[in-house]
């Protein structure tokens, strides 16, 4: 009898341990369920909600049909190779290493640990400065690199727990080069892992195995052979023996000393290539709808990359190459595209004056639009508002939080109207006007008009 009741006693006991574990167990599993609908509810609450489906269908058709001069964008394309570094000096080229030895600013790495100040002068040591402009030598990139105002391959971040601070925004990206890019050697790191280059979109420090010395003789030769432009983006391009040689991206041109009915065969540097004509076409492209929308269209939805961070692109860089494949060449940054176009203040309107002004005078997809820290080409309308296209990571809330968008986008100038202030709004913060495409008696007009307006 005690034996049974021994029994039934543990029974119980392991009976009712399963139900506290089990308890616990459902506790912890609804625990998680609501910190993953909390997580998904403040990303909700981060995120903009757009106005438009994205493609390139929405958008309004333009019966513009213009052949740019490639002849003077592939003047400023090599005009590394006729430039010396002589002509600069070291204090304003190393702009960024007293920033980050400034120890009243603070950057992070990856894993969200604060960089300490003798990481940062080991790499400016490593920079080789005192070698600036030893070599002055031609070369050619030879594979897709990230110019870099440091000579690291590891990311420097700001405050990584705010919204606009963190992964992507690494402070040591300035721009992607491509493949095939004509650049001038100014000298090696000291650990022979990085060269210091001049390319026509900057200067900065790329990876020594992703060039190519040129002599002279071959540097002209290259330069006078025809090119061809991508229409694929992230299309894997092969070598003569079909190993994988390098990707292809919008905006960029690659030479070519043969064609046939399918196919571009070229060589850059010391390999040989081929390219399928769905993929790539003659450069320049013509300025027309058709073209302009297949640009477009390979480059739209695809994440927001501060400096061409993981090879995706900032606002200025989507711009620049869009353009790029119709042979008219756009600066670096926001106010550098600006700055090269006809342009026009209009900061001192109101909003509605604003949407006039760009009703009567913006064209569509030949006008940039301008506002401090941020560059987007005018689309025209939808369903009667004015639109953008453009790469954007998102739109201030407040100092520290973002209505996320993180992409390129098409949207309207007044997205997130119900969520952030009317100050913050694109529109409201839109200040110049810039003009890919106007001539003499437009520009008079524009003047005359706004100078009217402002009465």
């Amino acid at each position: 009898m005690r034996l049974s009741y021994l029994f039934l006693l543990i029974v119980a006991f392991l009976f009712s341990s399963c139900v506290v574990v089990n308890n616990k167990s459902q506790i912890i599993k609804n625990n998680e369920v609501s910190n993953d609908i909390n997580e998904k509810n403040n990303l909700s609450r981060q995120l903009a909600n757009l106005e438009f489906e994205q493609n390139t269908d929405i958008l309004q058709i333009t019966n513009e049909e213009i052949k740019f001069n490639a002849n003077n964008y592939k003047k400023i394309f090599f005009s590394p190779w006729y430039s010396s570094f002589r002509n600069y000096k070291v204090q304003n080229v190393f702009w960024s290493f007293k920033l980050y030895q400034n120890k009243n600013n603070e950057y992070y790495f990856f894993n969200k640990q604060k960089i300490p100040i003798f990481w940062f002068e080991k790499q400016i040591f490593n920079a080789n400065i005192e070698k600036f402009g030893e070599l002055d030598k031609k070369a050619l990139i030879v594979k897709n690199s990230i110019l870099k105002n440091f000579p690291t391959e590891r990311a420097i971040l700001k405050n990584p727990i705010k919204d606009g601070e963190g992964i992507p925004f690494d402070y040591a990206n300035d721009s992607i080069l491509n493949i095939a890019t004509p650049v001038l050697v100014s000298h090696f790191s000291k650990d022979k892992r990085y060269v210091f280059i001049l390319s026509e979109a900057g200067m900065g420090f790329i990876k020594s195995e992703n060039i190519e010395f040129f002599t002279d003789k071959r540097a002209k030769i290259y330069e006078n052979l025809k090119f061809n432009t991508a229409l694929k983006e992230k299309i894997a391009v092969y070598d003569e023996n079909e190993h994988f040689f390098f990707e292809s991206r919008i905006g960029a041109i690659y030479p070519y000393y043969k064609e046939d009915e399918n196919y571009f065969y070229g060589k850059i540097g010391s390999k040989k290539y081929k390219i399928s004509k769905k993929d790539a076409a003659h450069f320049p492209l013509n300025f027309n709808d058709k073209n302009l929308k297949a640009q477009i269209s390979q480059v739209l939805n695809l994440p927001y990359g501060w400096g061409g961070y993981d090879f995706e692109r900032d606002c200025s860089l989507l711009t620049r190459d869009i353009f790029s494949a119709f042979g008219f060449h756009l600066p670096r940054n926001s106010a550098a595209q600006k700055n090269s176009l006809i342009n026009f203040d209009i900061s001192m309107f109101s909003n509605d004056e604003k949407k006039e002004i760009l009703n009567k005078f913006a064209k569509p997809y030949l006008t940039l639009l301008y506002l401090p820290g941020h560059i987007m080409l005018y689309g025209g309308k939808i369903d009667g508002k004015n639109v953008a296209i453009h790469n954007i990571w998102g739109l201030r809330k407040n100092q520290d939080d973002r209505l996320i968008i993180g992409s390129s986008v098409i949207t309207s100038l007044e997205i997130g109207k119900d969520e952030i202030k009317d100050e913050n709004l694109l529109l409201s913060r839109l200040k110049n006007i810039a003009f890919i495409s106007l001539n003499k008696d437009e520009k008079l007009y524009i003047e005359q008009y706004l100078k009217e307006f402002k009465k």
